[in-house]
Parts: C-alpha cells; structure tokens; sequence
C-alpha cells in the first residue's frame, strides 16, 4: 500500500529529491544507479549530479559525446579530468592513470591534471603533452615541485616567455635553463632569419640576373644561381618559390633566344659570304674572261653560270638576301646570259657577214670580243681611204669629259680609269678628236694618279697574296676558310684601280692562290649539297607521315586536340630539316602547304563547333545574373559549371578567351551570394548578441531569490528571449535559452504555490514559541518532516513512523494530495506553542519544498 510513497529517494517526483539521493549514492556500490540516472534522468542538474560521482571512462565519454545539455556534458568531462587526476574517489591506479595520459590529446584535460593531479609522475606526464606555451609559462613559476618546473620550463617554446622565466622564476636551476634556451632558440632563430634573407637575396639575385642583358658570361651565372637556389630552395616561401620559377624560366628564354640568334646569325653570316662569293666569281667570270673562251669554251661558262646560281639560290634560301644585293645578282646573271646567247649567236652566224655586224653592235663595250668580231672590225679600220674629217673642237661627250675632270682632281683613280677607258672606247669606235685632244692634256694628271696609287696600293696587294697563299695552307673549316677567303677578295678589290695591265700580274698571283685556298672549300660545298638533298628527302617522308595519318582518320570520333598538337608541330618539325636548296624544294613546299591547309579547315569547322557550345553556355549564364534570386542563379551556375568542364576541347588560345568570359560571370554572380550571405551573417550575429544579452538577463533573474517582485521581472525577461526564432540562434545558444525558458516558465507556473508555500513559512513564524513543546507539536514536526521527504531526528524516527501509518494514507487519499496543502491544514489544525527546535525543524522541512528554487 505505501510502496509508491516508500521507493527509493532517487525515484522520488521532485528532483531536488533526487538530486539530494545521488549525493548519498556510493560510486562503487551504486554504479547501475548512477549510470541510469547519468542516462535518461529528466532533469539535467540530476544528470550532472550522478555524471559526477561515475567512475566508469567509458560510459562517462558516452555521455560527453551524447548527452544534449552542455551542463551535463561539462559534468562528464570534468568527471574524467578527476579521474585522470587522481583526485577523486574509485580513480585508477598510478600506472593506469600514466598510460591514459600518454595516449590522450585533450589539452583541457592535460592542463587540469598538470595543475591539479597529487601524483607528480602524473603531472610530468601531462606536461610533457602539453604545447601551450601560456599554461607552460605558468606551471613553470607555480607547480609544486622544482622538477615539475623545470620539466615545464623545457617544454616551454616562446622566446618572449622564456626570457620572462629567466626573469621571474622561484629556482636557479630554472632560470638559468630558461636563459639557456632563450639563448638557443634566439640563436636558432637567427640563423632561421639569416637563411630567409639569404634565400631572398638569392631570389633577388635570379631576379635581377633576368632582367640583365645576355652575354657571354650569362649562362654559366644563371647555373651557379640555380644550384644555389637547389641548395635553398626548401627554405622559400610558396610566393617566393614562384617568383623564382618565374625568373628561372624567363632566364632559360633569354639564354634560349641568345643560342637561337647566335645560330641564325652565324647561318645569315655564311649565307651572306656565300651570296657574296658566287656574285664575285661570276663577276670575275665576265670581266676576265678571255675572248677565245665566247668561241672553244661556251659550255663550261654556261656550267659555271648555273654552279654560281645554284650558289646563290642556296644561300638565299638559308638567308633571305637584301633587295639591292638579290637586283644587282639577278642584273649580273642577265649580263651574263645575253653575253652567252650573243656568242652563241655569232658562232651560228660566222659566214653572214652582214648578221655578224648587226651582232657586233651588240657586243657590250668594255668586254673582250669573241675572236670572230676581231677579225670582222680590224678590216674596215684598213679600208678606209683617209683619215676621218675633223671634228669641231667641241665634244659631244662633254659630260664624259666633266666627270673624269672632277674624279682626276679628286684622287679617285679607280672610277678615273673606268671613265678613261670608257672615252678611249668611243675614241676608238666614233674617231671624237675633240675628246682625244681633252684625253691628251689630262694623261699627266692621271699618270701622277697612277705613280701614287702604285705606290700606295703595291705593297697592300702583295701583303694581301701572301695573306691569300697562307690561308692556302690553312686548318681552317670550310666555312670560316672561305669567309676568310671572300673577306681578303673584298679587300683586293678595294685597291683595284680599273687598270687591268697594271693589276694583272699581282692579280694572277692572287688567284692563283685563291684557287688553291678554296679547293677544300668546294668538298665542303659538295658535302651540303648532299646534304640538302637528304633533307629534301625527309621533307618529302614528312609529307607522306601527314597524309597517311589524315586519310587514316575517323574524323567523327577524332582526337582533336592531338590533332592541334599535330598542326603545331609539322612546321617546326619542317622547319628543322634544313638545309634544303630552295628551287629544288619549291613543289614539296607546296605540297606541304595543302596539307596544312587541309587540316587547317577540319580544325576551323570543330573549332567553330565547339565554340558555339560554350557560347551557348555564356549566354545562359549571362541570363542567370539577371536573375533576383541570387540563391537559385548561383545553384544553376554550378550546374553550368560543370557542364563547362564537360564542353568539347578547344585550343588554348580560344580556351582562354572564354574561359576569361566566362569564369567573370561566374565570379561575379558567387561574389554577389557571398555579399549577400555576409550581411545576413552580420545581422545574425547582431541579433545573437541581442539574444546573448536577453538570455543572460533571463538568467539573471533565475539565479535571483525568488519572490513576487522578482517573478514579475522574470516573466519580462522571458518574453525577451521568446521574441527571438530558435532556428536563427547559434546551436549553443539556443540549447541554454531553451534550458532557461523551460526553468522560468516551471518557476512562473509554481508562483501561487510558492505563495502558499510563503504563507506558510509566515504561519509558523507566528506560532507562540515555548521552552518545552507538547506531543502535538513533535507531531506536526514529524508530519511535515515526512511530507518533505527530510530526515527526522533519531528520538523521532517512531513518532514519525506511527504518523505515517496512521494520518498519511488518509490524507493520501484525497483526489489531488500536495505536501504544502497538507502542512496548510495541518498547521490550521494546530493551536499550540512550539519550542524553537521544533520551529526550525518545520523551516528546514518547508525549505526543501520551497516553489521554483531548482
């Protein structure tokens, strides 16, 4: 019948009941109890309350990890901090203790136990853990040992605090290990810093070096900077590193670019001594030619033409020749040709006299005549019955005449004989008396010219033979020797003074040994047209590779980005094989060229393609910034994000500019989102510190003694906090303003208890007061104990227990029993003094039922 009434205190209704039961429970004989109260007691100060007095790690983590309110959750984890500690009762043993510490990471926990534990190899355990630098400074200058100190003081790794140690520290032993690691770790430091700076400086120096101009000495530096920054290269900063590689490959280009001109410079030199070679023998060929040679010799001057042609052609090709240079080659080739095809003609024409002087008109003056015009012209001269009338005495070469005047007076010999031998030339053929007499009266100046440039030019000539003879012997590669060769054939002709008598002797040892001199040259030359021609044939083989792999393609399923790479590495592959001689190369050219062109079109048509897909996608994401929903146009541009990641490959040129395009918009619209999710998250965390000050101001009013002015000002504070949504709250937050409006509105609904409750406390105040009591005012101390739930003294343990039996079922019986309903009626009841024991025991009694004190 009295079960219900008689269970266990830990079951009771109340939970200040029950909270008083689990002070009283044993941690190791209680363990089940204290485990079920631990889980799924409703109230969390009961749950704390028996967190607080397990001994189990296990279940204690369990409830850490699971339980929702924060209080209880800091129970358990203080709870174990104990434990670890050893500083509560049922803790583990030393050893067990020493091992949990080695293996656990929790600072908080390491932190207590450093500060709080009895067992010192606990606390050096935990120090040896700890890396916080503030709680090391501190357990350094306040542990209760010296070793724990010094133990702290060698975990401690700031220099600022260690020179503060070295400062403030109770031990000798401490202070000066302190400074000693002070005086390490600034040292370290130091030599930390100087390595920056040296990989900095070193970082600065590559980056100078890049900026340099490009010489001799500019490859073998930028080697030794490189091995430098190998050496360093660990102790740079991403940024730096980047600027680094960014230095080195611009220097790589630079020194690249050098090689690349150097190579094409000394191919432009070659070319142009070619050029300039193959201009002077054929130059050599026309103007020294002997007459009897346009008669006997005809096709070895025209095989001559074509060598020096091909020459020319050649070297041209390596070497693109300036306009002036190719006009006066091709002038000369033409001179050359109508001397032939005229000597041709007159060999044809030996025995038609009247054709022979029609083509002896023809014959360029200046030049040697074939043999047959000779003997035609020679004749005539003969026939002539009388001297030629005389002229007027002015010259209808006045002209002729000024010039040779002017270079006469001006020293230029060389033009003065061409201009001299010009005059004497139309003497000859036109019989100009005037102009023979002018000649007459100017052979002293020129004779004087003469005497001088002998003078001066002789011992040049000679030096220039022997310089000549000498390279004639010369180890020399053929290139440098026919350089060498060409160079002192430009110097010769320098000294020329057009008088052909005067130079022949010199000149005829001066090509003679010319000759000599060049005849390893023309192995040479023979080797780079074997050459040219195997490269001709690589072409060639190229060409076929790209046809072969174009007809062989299935172009609806093509890799066209290998194809791309395929495009842009033919003309460099092309490119490289050379040299090839430019004529004979012309049709492959041409048939590399279509091929090109061929694949050119495929990739424009995919191109076009695949940039109308990813255009389409720049419009669509055009259209989302538009939008006013900034949530649903960023969802939808992630969509398109990764629909552009699967668009068609495109070269990375056109790649570029619409990943440029498109990568705006979306930066754009994402930029947008984050603006928008700061100002909410700035209106958040006002509206959370509003909620923090209500919340607090609720708890304020909670923690007051409570009363009827107070229960007003807790009925405003609660309406604070519900004005704020739950969900908008941080999780922390909200758990304690929901804990905290769940306690206020309990204590709001018990205030007319609580006003019963205070009446009653004034009634008792108000009973008469005596030295000794009678039995019916022990019994209403018993009562009133029974009803609270409290201990009665010893003396009345069997007063209390006969009022149980006796009044509590009948009272209990009652539709709606309550405790402070009963001690009201009791104490109505009542009528007689109580002495001030008694009076204690009913304040004590109503003092555990006293209305919204949890």
């Amino acid at each position: 019948m009295f079960g219900r009434f008689l269970k266990p205190r830990w079951q009771h209704a109340n939970p200040d009941m029950r909270l008083k039961a689990v002070e009283q429970l044993s941690p190791s004989g209680d363990e089940a109890t204290l485990a079920r109260l631990a889980r799924g007691d409703s109230n969390s100060l009961v749950r704390a309350a028996a967190s607080g007095r397990i001994t189990d790690f296990s279940l204690l983590d369990e409830i850490h990890q699971r339980d929702e309110e924060p209080s209880v959750r800091e129970a358990a984890s203080m709870r174990i901090m104990a434990l670890l500690a050893g500083t509560a009762d049922g803790a583990p043993n030393s050893e067990t203790r020493l091992r949990l510490i080695r293996l656990t990471d929790n600072r908080d926990a390491l932190a207590y136990i450093a500060r709080n534990s009895p067992d010192e190899m606990c606390q050096q355990a935990a120090i040896e853990r700890l890396d916080d630098d503030s709680l090391l400074f501190e357990l350094a200058l306040e542990s209760r040992t010296e070793t724990l100190r010094l133990e702290a003081a060698q975990q401690l790794r700031s220099l600022s605090l260690l020179k503060r140690l070295s400062r403030e520290g109770r031990d000798k032993r401490v202070t000066r290990l302190a400074r000693e690691q002070a005086k390490a770790l600034q040292e370290k430091i130091q030599h930390e810093e100087a390595e920056s700076a040296r990989v900095v400086q070193l970082a600065d120096r590559l980056e100078q070096h890049a900026r340099r101009s490009v010489d001799a000495l500019y490859g073998p530096r930028l080697e030794q900077l490189e091995q430098q920054w190998q050496d360093s290269s660990n102790r740079a900063t991403p940024d730096l590193a980047e600027r680094v590689q960014q230095a080195l490959q611009q220097c790589r280009h630079q020194l690249a670019t050098l090689q690349e001109e150097t190579h094409r410079q000394a191919l432009a030199d070659t070319a142009r001594a070619e050029r300039e070679a193959a201009a002077h023998n054929l130059y050599q060929l026309l103007s020294q030619s002997d007459p009897q040679a346009w008669e006997d010799q005809l096709g070895e001057l025209r095989s001559a033409l074509a060598t020096q042609k091909r020459r020319w052609d050649s070297a041209n090709e390596q070497a693109p020749a300036p306009d002036n240079d190719k006009q006066a080659f091709e002038d000369l080739v033409r001179a050359f040709e109508r001397m032939l095809n005229l000597a041709a003609d007159i060999l044809e024409a030996r025995d038609d006299q009247a054709r022979l002087q029609s083509l002896a008109a023809e014959w360029p003056t200046g030049y040697p005549k074939p043999p047959i015009l000779t003997a035609l012209t020679t004749p005539s001269r003969e026939e002539k019955p009388s001297p030629a009338p005389a002229r007027p005495a002015s010259s209808p070469h006045q002209g002729l005449l000024v010039a040779l005047k002017r270079e006469l007076r001006e020293g230029n010999l060389r033009h003065a004989n061409r201009l001299w031998h010009k005059a004497q030339a139309i003497i000859e053929e036109d019989g100009d008396p005037a102009l023979a007499s002018q000649l007459k009266k100017l052979e002293g100046r020129r004779a004087e010219l003469q005497d001088w440039h002998r003078f001066a030019a002789e011992p040049k000539k000679i030096s220039l033979c022997e310089s000549m003879e000498a390279l004639a012997n010369s180890s020399m590669d053929a290139p440098q020797l026919a350089s060498a060769i060409q160079a002192l054939h430009d110097e010769w002709r320098a000294l020329m003074s057009s008088d052909q008598d005067e130079d022949q002797a010199l000149w005829d040892r001066f090509k003679a040994a010319s000759d000599r001199a060049y005849e390893p040259c023309q192995a040479h030359f023979a080797e780079q047209d074997a050459l040219r021609q195997s490269n001709l044939e690589k072409r060639r083989q190229l060409c076929e590779q790209l046809e072969q792999f174009i007809a062989g393609q299935d172009w609806s399923r093509a890799d066209w980005q290998g194809i791309w790479q395929i495009r842009q590495q033919a003309p460099k592959d092309w490119k490289a094989i050379q040299p090839v001689r430019f004529t004979d190369a012309r049709e492959v050219q041409k048939r590399f060229s279509a091929i090109l062109s061929g694949l050119d079109e495929r990739l424009k048509e995919y191109i076009d393609q695949a940039e109308t897909a990813r255009q389409a996608l720049i419009s669509q994401a055009k259209a989302l910034a538009e939008l006013d929903d900034v949530g649903e146009a960023t969802r939808q541009a992630q969509q398109l994000q990764k629909q552009w990641r699967d668009t068609p490959w495109l070269p990375p040129a056109q790649h570029r500019a619409g990943q440029k395009q498109f990568k705006k918009i979306m930066d754009s619209l994402f930029a947008e989102r984050n603006r928008q999710h700061a100002e909410r998250k700035a209106e958040q965390e006002a509206r959370s510190q509003e909620a923090q000050g209500a919340v607090e101001s609720l708890q304020a009013c909670l923690d007051a003694p409570f009363s009827k002015d107070s229960a007003h000002a807790l009925k405003d504070a609660l309406q604070a906090v519900e004005q704020f949504n739950s969900a908008a709250l941080p999780q922390s937050l909200n758990r304690q303003a929901q804990q905290l409006r769940r306690r206020a509105r309990e204590r709001l609904d018990r205030l007319s208890e609580w006003e019963n409750w205070q009446a009653l406390q004034q009634k008792v105040e108000n009973l008469a007061e005596v030295n000794e009591c009678g039995e019916e005012s022990l019994t209403l101390a018993v009562a009133f104990e029974a009803l609270a739930g409290v201990p009665s003294p010893e003396a009345e343990r069997q007063r209390r227990l006969q009022w149980q039996l006796e009044k509590l079922p009948s009272a209990m019986k009652q539709q709606e029993f309550a405790a402070l309903d009963e001690m009201s009626r009791l104490l109505k009841a009542h009528d007689q003094p109580i002495s001030t024991a008694v009076r204690n025991r009913l304040h004590q009694a109503l003092a555990v039922l006293e209305p919204g004190s949890e």
